[in-house]
């Protein structure tokens, strides 16, 4: 299954060493304003090779708009977009044709089609989520013309045991993207590094955890049964490769308020925006787990990996968000009153 939503759905195809990966977005309505730069801003967040915490891999990830956008504004049929490989080193990972990673899909790929494309992971790559990136951006030109009070922000909240602080209200890309680590906590920020750092050094990787926060969402979004908001953000979240866990809270809510677990819903916030599967004007809060990169020095000589992946899953955790609430938005549209 390549296609993700209902009405407003992305539909993704490419593989890491392939000639290029692309994303096709189909359900955005006539006339939204929608640029070329507008989708490169969002990819140049994600992209490898910007900062010495991530995969020193060089791709540009120029995107090309093929269709569905003329004068700088959708035309309510599919958009197309590309981003062309340029920089695959594919002998690096020939090992792989052989040895499987721990913790990686190598082995049951390998058992579900009998043939996969070894190099950099192929379809099972972190570098397919760039394709998320692309449908994302065009969720949030969507948002931003018919909804544009909502303001979805993540944040790396934890790598290996360093644990961020809960940020105060009003939190920013801007403040997030002010540091590599995209921790917006000062007190911690600069260990993760150092610990990110070492890993990359000793050929290792470390996990962590991203927080996703959205403020401004209408009341009432989401279905009460099985669309529940909270059911749809996990599917989006977890069908990330490295997410192993999502929870609502985020979940050191309690311990900071210094209310015992068995008043969790006394406290209004700690509801994470969403009651009775649907959005309730509060800011909804999510936590999305990561387990540590699998592709190690020792599978891949001279093979470039992300020693933690977080930092630039940040905008892939946002745009995945940003396609649930853009569909959400869609469904609510197109039957209001249906229950």
């Amino acid at each position: 299954m390549n296609t993700f939503g209902t009405l407003f759905r992305l539909t993704t195809f490419g593989e890491s060493h392939g000639p290029a990966l692309g994303s096709v977005i189909d359900g955005c309505p006539a006339g939204v304003p929608l640029t070329r730069e507008m989708i490169q801003a969002a990819l140049d967040r994600r992209r490898p090779g910007q900062s010495a915490l991530v995969t020193p891999r060089n791709e540009p990830d120029t995107v090309e708009i093929l269709s569905g956008v003329f004068q700088d504004k959708t035309l309510g049929t599919p958009i197309a977009a590309i981003v062309r490989n340029a920089n695959q080193r594919s002998q690096d990972y020939n090992q792989l044709a052989s040895v499987d990673r721990p913790g990686h899909a190598d082995a049951v790929w390998r058992e579900r089609y009998k043939h996969r494309d070894h190099r950099g992971g192929g379809r099972t790559s972190g570098r397919e989520t760039l394709c998320r990136v692309i449908g994302g951006a065009v969720a949030e030109a969507y948002l931003a013309r018919d909804l544009p009070s909502i303001s979805t922000v993540a944040y790396v909240s934890q790598v290996g045991e360093l644990v961020s602080s809960v940020p105060a209200p009003g939190l920013t890309r801007a403040m997030v993207d002010a540091h590599p680590t995209r921790c917006p906590d000062e007190a911690v920020r600069e260990e993760m590094s150092r610990q990110i750092l070492a890993a990359k050094e000793a050929g290792d990787s470390l996990g962590g955890s991203i927080d996703v926060r959205v403020e401004g969402l209408p009341v009432g979004l989401g279905e009460p049964i099985f669309g529940k908001l909270k059911a749809l953000i996990a599917q989006a979240l977890g069908s990330i490769g490295a997410v192993t866990g999502v929870v609502w809270g985020p979940p050191d809510l309690i311990q900071r308020l210094g209310q015992p677990g068995t008043k969790f819903h006394a406290v209004k916030d700690a509801y994470g925006g969403i009651q009775g599967g649907l959005a309730n004007g509060e800011p909804m809060q999510v936590r999305a787990f990561f387990k540590p990169p699998a592709t190690l020095a020792d599978h891949a000589k001279g093979g470039r990996h992300d020693p933690c992946i977080m930092p630039r899953a940040v905008p892939v955790l946002e745009a995945m968000v940003s396609l649930v609430i853009a569909d959400l938005v869609q469904q609510l549209n197109a039957r209001p009153h249906s229950a």
